[in-house]
């Protein structure tokens, strides 16, 4: 999933086990995917958008609940299940745009 709040190659990174070492949150990528839209960047930021959407595992099918964060590598929920800002993060993503 793109958005990671720490890079891969960081030796720090831990998705699973780090709050802030890699876990991927829908609000907080959604702000990353608005600034590709704004910059000009749109192809860009529709791909990620999609990504974001498709790899959260679960919830293109609707068989799971939205969770606070995401593994970036598998996609998977982490943390809080019944996260509402992810919720409201995903139904912006999938309308294209946040609002203006």
């Amino acid at each position: 999933m793109p958005f990671p709040t720490l890079a891969a190659d960081d030796p720090r990174f831990s998705p699973v086990r780090g709050y802030w070492r890699g876990p991927v949150w829908l609000d907080q990528s959604l702000f990353g995917v608005e600034a590709l839209r704004r910059y000009g960047y749109t192809t860009q930021a529709d791909a990620m958008a999609r990504r974001l959407v498709l790899d959260a595992k679960g919830q293109a099918n609707g068989q799971a609940t939205f969770r606070e964060n995401y593994d970036p590598l598998t996609g998977q929920g982490e943390q809080s299940q019944n996260f509402s800002w992810s919720a409201a993060s995903y139904l912006l993503l999938l309308r294209g745009r946040a609002a203006n």
